[in-house]
């Protein structure tokens, strides 16, 4: 491998999208870790996704979502100032997998990290998951960090 071939794979920016779950949580971490050693950069980015759902969201509703996202976001940015790394945060509003993929191309990220929640079969058959689409899709090498709190016997 040449010196160049070396450059070109090295890892400037990590993005971590999160939804405050545990397993986002975990991904976190898990993305800090590398970017610790690598002295990369983490985007945090959460989406606010009004797009679909059973649920109508008024004006103000829809503020407040996008204040606590954005408290979600500056406190997981605040949880890395233990370490040696930039943090940069991001609140969007669309479909979760999309906004992910979309922001990783704007901001030229070399890794997704991302929580992935156990869901049952049906639901993952029927829906997918942000994880799922966001695998199938990337540009980018995509790391899926499970749910710490799941145990290995379920």
């Amino acid at each position: 491998m040449s010196n160049t071939d070396t450059a070109a794979d090295a890892l400037r920016s990590v993005l971590v999208p999160t939804d405050g779950s545990d397993a986002a949580e975990a991904a976190l971490e898990r993305a800090i870790a590398i970017a610790d050693r690598e002295g990369a950069t983490v985007h945090v980015l959460t989406v606010m996704d009004t797009t679909s759902g059973p649920l109508s969201f008024g004006i103000d509703d829809i503020h407040e979502l996008e204040d606590v996202k954005e408290r979600l976001v500056a406190d997981l940015a605040a949880s890395a100032d233990d370490h040696d790394i930039d943090v940069t945060g991001a609140v969007r509003r669309g479909r979760p997998a999309e906004e992910i993929i979309t922001y990783a191309a704007e901001h030229d990220i070399d890794q997704i990290v991302l929580g992935r929640t156990g869901r049952g079969a049906v639901t993952e058959a029927l829906l997918g998951s942000t994880a799922d689409q966001v695998v199938r899709t990337a540009t980018v090498p995509v790391l899926v960090v499970p749910d710490a709190t799941v145990s290995d016997d379920e």
